[in-house]
């Protein structure tokens, strides 16, 4: 009995793989995930990170006008329940001050904290060693076991991740730092090799003196590397991690930026990339912040300090790309945007805990 069976397309009746792309990347995230189902070429085109990105800057460019216009930055939130029922809501912040939510998914698997976003990949970190990559639009996870142990394997508390995606080798990289021990190590993960790579921290504030604690988790991207706020038992420093040379470097802090302040040790510091630069946001109580803004890059003379009175904040949450900083609020369940320029408080949204590393 003969069967009927389509038959295959020669190579010149197949559409070429860059008019696939341009039609796949007009199609809604659902269809799209049925797709990769199609053949191993579309699943290929669907996978690859220049799509994802490609497919999440035209789903941005067709938000409504409110939301697409002066569109300036993403908030990512996460309910309290635990797994099996953690969620993720993704904000966007629009021309009117207030947020509009884009997209919302079920997190499948649990996770510790989480380590950042970049293109349309999110990376959350579990206790036990495990690094999670995740792509929500095509519903695929990737689980990392990283080279570098913790010296308690229950519970892993010196060790510090930075997820960016490379742009010039279109990939994506996670940076992980382990400081237990009186000397630190750090390795890289690289997604297209699928592999670790051990990296040497030599910095001269590093020699004879350990790190303490790694503050303004997760990592803080800006002039293509990766930074993190360094503290010693001497001293503080941002150490840098150059994405091109994969090496470190350091960056001195302002000098004295702590003499308005009655304890450098206990100060709520943060990294943040604020208009484009990198900045270091300190808060002195609940009243005042000052913003030290590193106006050239890599030059210690430039940072230029910002003071800004506050009415009360109890954490920093980070930077708007149009000159705001998100805070929240003590006994509120709100979360305010807060504009630098005009100094004009607006409250934004109710009852959400954000994700922090």
């Amino acid at each position: 009995m003969s069967q009927n069976r389509k038959p295959k397309l020669s190579s010149s009746e197949r559409l070429p793989d860059d008019v696939v792309f341009d039609i796949l990347v007009r199609l809604p995230v659902k269809p799209i995930i049925r797709f990769r189902c199609v053949s191993k070429p579309w699943y290929s085109i669907i996978t690859n990170p220049l799509f994802i990105t490609a497919q999440l800057n035209r789903s941005k460019s067709l938000l409504p006008n409110n939301v697409n216009d002066d569109h300036n930055g993403y908030l990512l939130c996460t309910s309290l329940a635990v797994y099996p029922c953690h969620e993720l809501s993704v904000f966007v912040r629009n021309s009117y001050r207030t947020f509009t939510q884009i997209s919302g998914f079920e997190i499948p698997f649990s996770f510790d904290s989480f380590v950042g976003f970049c293109n349309g990949i999110y990376c959350f970190f579990e206790i036990h060693y495990r690094i999670y990559l995740w792509n929500p639009v095509i519903k695929k996870f990737k689980i990392l076991t990283p080279t570098l142990v913790c010296c308690d394997k229950f519970f892993c508390r010196g060790v510090a991740h930075g997820l960016v995606y490379h742009s010039q080798t279109n990939d994506f990289k996670i940076l992980r730092i382990l400081f237990e021990k009186e000397l630190p190590l750090a390795e890289v993960y690289t997604l297209s090799t699928d592999s670790w790579r051990s990296v040497e921290i030599s910095v001269e504030s590093l020699r004879g003196s350990p790190i303490v604690d790694i503050r303004g988790k997760p990592f803080v991207f800006v002039n293509g590397a990766l930074h993190s706020l360094i503290n010693t038992k001497d001293h503080k420093f941002i150490l840098c991690f150059d994405l091109n040379e994969e090496r470190f470097r350091e960056i001195m802090l302002p000098q004295n930026y702590f003499d308005e302040f009655s304890n450098k040790f206990e100060l709520p510091e943060r990294l943040a990339v604020f208009k484009g630069f990198l900045a270091l946001v300190v808060f002195g109580g609940y009243d005042i912040c000052q913003i030290w803004v590193m106006m050239e890059y890599g030059v210690v003379e430039s940072w230029t300090k910002i003071t800004v009175p506050f009415d009360s904040v109890l954490r920093f949450l980070g930077c708007i790309d149009c000159h705001e900083v998100m805070i929240k609020k003590p006994k509120t369940s709100y979360v305010a945007s807060f504009d630098i320029d005009s100094l004009d408080n607006n409250l934004g949204i109710e009852s959400l805990v954000l994700l922090d590393g």
